[in-house]
């Protein structure tokens, strides 16, 4: 039966994430919780070289033995992603019963939740999915909006963030604050940093919060 997952951006910084597993797979799953700041526990018997090297500088903790339901100790998340379909089962069933959120590589039946193949461009991140049917749909997808967005919209909310801060600083008025945030999100502020780079938006902001009463 299809499942309809709820779509939820986690906070994993400074928080226990465990991997279950020590090859490529797993290498990505964790290369992907090191860029939100999570602690990575790995467990493996044998880890791929840019594991270890992630072990030898302490980046993760790698604990290079047979998976054990002790591994799940202060999990706040867990990734199954071992070559043994009934070593994952085991991990998610463990999972389950302790009531962590498991995701197991491959198995959408056996996750709590599911990994969607994602756009980071600086603030800004688009996540697709296509409900675990078949994750290499959701990857060209997201090849397809990475050509509709590019770069410059990391910048252009960058820019953006700085000004609201400033604005909530300087300006008291509410209703202004309103109208200017208003006035921002109207302009084609995209075609500004194409066409003129960063200090053409920044330009083209200032006048704007000057210019709306």
């Amino acid at each position: 039966m299809e499942k309809n997952y709820y779509p939820v951006f986690l906070q994993l910084k400074n928080k226990q994430c465990v991997v279950v597993g020590g090859g490529d797979v797993a290498a990505r799953k964790v290369a992907a919780l090191l860029a939100c700041d999570a602690v990575v526990r790995v467990i493996s018997p044998e880890i791929v070289p840019e594991l270890q090297t992630l072990a030898d500088t302490n980046r993760i903790e790698a604990i290079c033995r047979p998976y054990t339901r002790e591994s799940l100790a202060d999990a706040f998340i867990v990734i199954a992603a071992t070559n043994n379909h009934q070593v994952n089962q085991l991990v998610a069933e463990h999972c389950h019963e302790d009531g962590i959120p498991v995701n197991v590589a491959d198995a959408p039946h056996l996750c709590d939740f599911i990994v969607p193949a994602t756009i980071r461009r600086g603030p800004l991140t688009i996540a697709v999915s296509t409900g675990g049917t078949l994750p290499a749909m959701a990857k060209k997808i997201r090849r397809q909006l990475e050509n509709d967005f590019d770069e410059a919209y990391g910048e252009l909310l960058t820019a953006l963030g700085q000004a609201r801060t400033q604005v909530l600083d300087q300006i008291p008025d509410s209703a202004r604050r309103k109208r200017i945030f208003t006035a921002l999100a109207a302009e084609d502020l995209l075609s500004t940093i194409h066409q003129g780079g960063r200090a053409a938006l920044d330009r083209r902001i200032a006048e704007i919060i000057q210019h709306t009463k």
